[in-house]
This record gives C-alpha cells, sequence and structure tokens, in this order.
C-alpha cells in the first residue's frame, strides 16, 4: 500500500513548523502595515488534488513560493481577493483600491508577500537546523484558475496537504488563508525535523552520567585550613592594536532622514523633492557600522564632496543611538 497519507504525529509537525514560520510571517506583515496582526495555529489535511478547485469558491488569488535551497518545489498561497485589496489599501495609506488589482497593486501586494516568506523561510531555517531559501514570490490575480490547473499538472504527487489559516488583521480583517504543500515536499520537512529531534535526543543520552551504587564507608570531618592569599597588583596585558589596523570598516554620512509611504514614492519623479528632517547648516551625522561616531560639516573638495568633523559623539550617547537603532 503507497505511504499516501499522514500521521496524527506527522500533522502535529506540519502544524507546529506553520505555527512558528506564519507567526514570524505575521509580525513581518504588522510591522509593513502598522496593524496588529494574527495569524492562529494551522490544521492541516491531505486531500486529493481534484478537492483544490472547491477549497476557495470565493473570488481569490495564488502566491507561488519556490524553495531552492535547503527544501526544493514549490507552495502555493491562496487569499481571498477582497482581503488582498484591503491589505494593499493599507500599504498605501488608506487608498482605495479598486475592484480589480492592477499592476502597481499587485506588485505592491508582491513586495509584502516577500518579506511574509522570506522571514517565515528564515524561521524555518532555524527550526530546522539548516538554511532554507526561496525565490520571489509570484503573485497572480489574472486567470487564477488557470494558473491553479497548470499547478497542479506540475506536481508528481497525486494527494497535497493542506495548511489552513485563520488570518486577522485588527479591525480590517477577519478571514482565512490557505497554503498547498505537495506531499512528498511534507514528507521532507517531517523528516528532516524528525532526525534532529532524534539527534538531540541521542546527544542528550550519550551526556547522561550513571551513578552506580557505592558502600558506604564511616568518614571523619574536619575543619579545613586555607592559606593566606595576598593580592597581587598586575599591568593588564598590553593589546596589540596594530593587528587590526587594515580591518576596513564602513563610513556613512548622512544627511537627514525622512519616512514616505508607498504611495508617496511611487508619485515621485524627476526633480520631486524629497523634504528630511534636518534645517540648513545643521551638521551631518557620521556612522560607522551603523552606529553614530561624529558629526561634521559637508565641505567641497576641488570637485568632491567632503566632511569636516566638527564633534566626536560621546560613549554614552554611542550607546543611546545603538538601542534607538535595534527597537
Amino acid at each position: 500500500m503507497p505511504d499516501d497519507n499522514l500521521t496524527a504525529e506527522e500533522k502535529d509537525v506540519i502544524g507546529e513548523l506553520g505555527n512558528i514560520s506564519m507567526g514570524s510571517a505575521a509580525t513581518a506583515l504588522s510591522a509593513i502595515l502598522g496593524q496588529k496582526v494574527e495569524i492562529t495555529v494551522p490544521r492541516v489535511e491531505v486531500i486529493n488534488r481534484e478537492e483544490v478547485i472547491n477549497l476557495f469558491p470565493e473570488e481569490h488569488i495564488i502566491v507561488k513560493v519556490h524553495y531552492q535551497e535547503g527544501l526544493e518545489g514549490d507552495n502555493l498561497l491562496l487569499i481571498k481577493e477582497e482581503d488582498a485589496r484591503a491589505l494593499v489599501s493599507l500599504m498605501m495609506g488608506g487608498t482605495e483600491v479598486g475592484e480589480a488589482l492592477g499592476e502597481m497593486e499587485l506588485s505592491a501586494l508582491g513586495e509584502a508577500m516577500n518579506q511574509m516568506m522570506g522571514s517565515a523561510a528564515t524561521s524555518m531555517s532555524e527550526f530546522l537546523k539548516r538554511k532554507i531559501s526561496i525565490s520571489p514570490p509570484e503573485v497572480v490575480g489574472e486567470e487564477v484558475r488557470s494558473a491553479e490547473e497548470k499547478w497542479l499538472e506540475e506536481q508528481k504527487d497525486d494527494r497535497l496537504v493542506e495548511v489552513f489559516f485563520h488570518l486577522v488583521v485588527d479591525g480590517i480583517i477577519n478571514s482565512n488563508m490557505i497554503q498547498l504543500l505537495p506531499f512528498s515536499f511534507s514528507k521532507v520537512m517531517v523528516s528532516s525535523l524528525t532526525a534532529e529531534k532524534e539527534k538531540a535526543v541521542s546527544s542528550q543520552k550519550e551526556n547522561v552520567i550513571v551513578e552506580t551504587p557505592r558502600e558506604k564507608k564511616e568518614v571523619k570531618a574536619q575543619s579545613v585550613e586555607f592559606a593566606e592569599f595576598k593580592r597581587k597588583e598586575e599591568a593588564p596585558s598590553q593589546v596589540n592594536i596594530d593587528l587590526i589596523m587594515d580591518v576596513n570598516l564602513p563610513l556613512v554620512v548622512e544627511l537627514g532622514r525622512t519616512k514616505l509611504s508607498i504611495q508617496e514614492i511611487l508619485d515621485l519623479g524627476v526633480g520631486s523633492i524629497v523634504e528630511l528632517d534636518k534645517l540648513a547648516g545643521e551638521p551631518a551625522d557620521l556612522y560607522i557600522n551603523d552606529v553614530l561616531f561624529a558629526r561634521g560639516e559637508v565641505v567641497v573638495i576641488e570637485e568632491n564632496f567632503g566632511v569636516r568633523i566638527t564633534e566626536i559623539v560621546s560613549p554614552g550617547e554611542r550607546v543611546k543611538t545603538l538601542k534607538e537603532a535595534r527597537m
């Protein structure tokens, strides 16, 4: 009898992996939208490929995700079209989106999916203890049924694994989305994770110390006398800083910053002016390895720009800016 089903334990493993990866995807989507995003613990089922057409009777789009390293194969993500429009509207600052998603809207949605699935792949890498990488997801918003049928024809498996998620975007979306995995792809995921768990258990067993019973002997106890120690002052060892003198570090000069919505970025063109958060004449910031190091004034040296350093930032301020960068 062919092994074309999953045990309850295997479904739990896929669900656990889906929960972790989509949790990371939800965090990435939340950062993009500026809204609280929740993706619930998934439900995992094995279905025949003929059942796919009945999974989403509503109008929907599909997102093709191709795994190119660590795991090989394609996944399909099914999202309702009305949910896709709501996501794009949020990304574009609340701009109303028409009934049909145009090229610009699909491009914005593709970037969101790229961030989401990239974050999910990173979580899978940590979970499976191997590097997992994907190519940029492909968003299909036109002739979706034809694209689904073509994808199904390309699969070698007669059965697929359906992973059902519930998506909630605070006060805006309360809906479902479905991920389709080739059956063989799912089996490889499960076997990889199972192998890692068995390896960890085996390692723990090797480190177990077995104590054998010992005969009880009468012992005598006495106070311990310690020799007197005297503090010895030693000069700290000198570090040879010459060893790192030829190490290259990136130096970045920042004139200022600003934030723009995707719509504002798309509206930029030749001659557009972007207003920064600094006044004319204010000193420019110098960063080394993304840490604020100094400030200075912009000067012209022959035909090149340069910066004359006017202030070295104190260690306390460096720590403060480093913390702010990591928040």
